[in-house]
């Protein structure tokens, strides 16, 4: 396993900033998309040469799902209920597959949710005057409803079902891994309206048993995992063994929050409930061969607030695989 990133793009400067931190792989968010036909292979070849000239392996690229509404919408319609425009969504996203593997792109990430990312104020702030993204269930909006009429779980995974049957099939002839991150956060059943169904471990051991493949797993982000459970420090390094175990993890989010499920702050990697050790052990258990990526930052008011802190975090990252590699080496 190693060290990587999803927030830069394949600019000099930004390649050899990541060089500079150890940082030697990477995913692509900053792709060209065309709602005719997806991506353009040259861009994508482009980019890749770019990033290997600095050293670095683009490992990875980003499906643009809030871009697939045709209408500007976040949410797709496949999982809206909306079939027939849904349909060419799905098929956008099985160009995409290909043109990744014909670039020689092995990866993807995606997620499938019916209802946006959740947060409320960020308070109280943090360490040095961080800012966390937070999330409180009491303070939060609940009774809004996001659609017309509720949407039960059982529709929720007939939805993601549906894309499922349709894309996995393509990614594993392509021998594209295809790593579908959760929900962000978890939610208690009917919070507007909605059973979200994929926030959690739960969601995701049901997620794996539709359509069976080598290629279809899971990004692993730690902070939701985190976020959807009662006591993180024990129960995330359990679902690091589970999923790792039947080699379901393709990209891990290296993450920490103060809190648990329904109440949260994400922070600084070494201020949290969670054990990073241990779950860096975890993934080290299961034979994790890929990226740990920082994912998310807490923000401050200096200038280059965000390089500040993706540098920590990197340093932080690199040197949890270090340790835990370096565990079995030396007495």
């Amino acid at each position: 396993m190693h060290v990587g990133t999803q927030q830069f793009n394949t600019s000099d400067e930004d390649l050899e900033y990541l060089a500079r931190h150890g940082v030697a792989h990477k995913n692509e968010n900053f792709i060209t998309f065309n709602r005719e036909y997806g991506w353009d292979v040259k861009e994508l070849i482009e980019k890749k040469e770019q990033c290997a000239s600095f050293g670095i392996e683009m490992e990875m690229v980003a499906l643009p799902m809030a871009g697939l509404h045709i209408g500007g919408e976040a949410v797709p319609h496949f999982m809206q209920g909306n079939y027939e425009e849904g349909d060419k969504e799905i098929e956008l996203v099985i160009n995409m597959v290909r043109q990744a593997a014909e670039a020689g792109i092995p990866a993807i990430k995606y997620y499938l949710c019916a209802l946006e990312n959740q947060r409320t104020e960020s308070v109280p702030l943090g360490r040095g005057n961080s800012v966390y993204s937070t999330f409180d269930l009491e303070k939060a909006d609940a009774d809004t409803q996001r659609y017309d009429e509720p949407l039960l779980a059982d529709e929720n995974w007939r939805r993601i079902t549906y894309f499922l049957e349709r894309v996995i099939p393509v990614a594993t002839e392509c021998k594209v891994r295809m790593a579908c991150h959760p929900c962000d956060p978890w939610l208690p059943p009917g919070f507007k309206g909605v059973d979200r169904v994929m926030g959690g471990f739960e969601g995701f051991k049901q997620l794996i048993e539709i359509c069976p493949s080598p290629y279809h797993g899971v990004n692993l982000c730690l902070g939701c995992m985190a976020e959807s459970v009662e006591d993180p420090l024990n129960e995330v390094p359990d679902i690091i063994r589970y999923l790792g175990s039947r080699d379901k993890i393709f990209l891990c989010h290296f993450r920490n929050i103060v809190g648990k499920r329904n109440k949260f702050q994400e922070v600084w990697p070494d201020e949290g409930v969670m054990s990073m050790h241990r779950n860096m052990q975890a993934l080290k258990e299961v034979g994790y061969q890929h990226m740990c990526v920082p994912d998310h930052a807490p923000g401050h008011k200096d200038p280059q607030a965000s390089r500040q802190a993706w540098a920590y975090e990197f340093g932080y990252i690199q040197a949890m695989i270090q340790a835990v590699m370096d565990d079995n080496r030396y007495p």
